[in-house]
């Protein structure tokens, strides 16, 4: 009996210790461990389809872990892709942006992601999870702050990127994109039943190469904007991020909402 005793409380302190050890990703079945305090902010492009059944589970992982434990530290672009429903209405509002990052990433099926320009491999919550953490931990490159003015009158604005260095780069010949994305679009007729969709690619500002940068010590950029009376501007974002186009890696991220 006293065997018994100790063991169970040796169980409650095992327990006990891994609890306030982990953080849930609120996914059914898993829990990931967050190394913090967090180093930086990553960026993870996800590529999905409205056809797409495998796509199902990123999408719900993707959506809790970012308004949950990644809120802040993890920005999510989401490109709808040609393959395998080529209807996908999301695809379809704006091939050349989607297909021509598809391209650029060699993106052949979905899902695919790429956190900070690499290759996450195949979905499942604790593959993504345990490269999400230790990404957000690696050596901070830039520094990205950003401004925006928006007249919802004409549904257009401005927004300034102020990048700032913090460790020297890699590479010189690196590019800057503003990306503007759109949470929570009604796709009632979505053949996966993702029917609202979030972080949604509308509208890569600099198109789909992004426009040269020299970061030096620290650069403003300043890029006019304008939103579609389609979409809804209490749920749209702009995303900056700087990369370099020839290895893909990208050195910060930055996001703010429009309205």
């Amino acid at each position: 009996m006293k065997y018994i005793s100790i063991l169970i409380l040796a169980l409650i302190i095992s327990a006990a210790v891994m609890l306030n050890g982990c953080e849930s990703n609120d996914v059914a079945g898993s829990s990931v461990c967050v190394p913090l305090p967090v180093n930086k902010k990553a960026l993870l492009e996800f590529f999905t389809n409205a056809g797409c059944n495998p796509c199902i589970a990123a999408h719900n992982y993707l959506d809790e872990v970012s308004e949950g434990i990644y809120d802040t530290s993890l920005i999510i672009i989401s490109y709808h892709t040609r393959y395998p429903y080529p209807f996908d209405s999301l695809f379809r509002a704006n091939i050349p942006h989607n297909q021509g990052r598809s391209d650029y990433y060699g993106i052949g099926f979905t899902p695919q992601g790429r956190l900070d320009g690499v290759n996450t491999g195949q979905f499942s919550a604790e593959n993504w999870g345990c490269q999400i953490n230790q990404e957000l931990n690696t050596q901070e490159y830039l520094h990205l702050s950003l401004s925006k003015q928006f007249d919802p009158n004409t549904d257009s604005g401005t927004v300034t990127a102020n990048v700032t260095l913090v460790n020297a780069l890699p590479s010189n010949d690196n590019v800057i994109h503003f990306v503007i994305t759109e949470n929570n679009i009604s796709y009632v007729t979505s053949p996966n039943g993702i029917t609202l969709p979030s972080h949604v690619m509308r509208n890569m500002i600099t198109g789909k190469d992004g426009e040269t940068v020299s970061v030096g010590a620290g650069v403003t950029v300043t890029k006019s904007f304008g939103i579609s009376p389609n979409w809804n501007a209490d749920e749209c974002y702009i995303v900056v991020f700087v990369q370099n186009p020839t290895s893909k890696q990208v050195f910060g991220v930055e996001k703010i909402k429009v309205n």
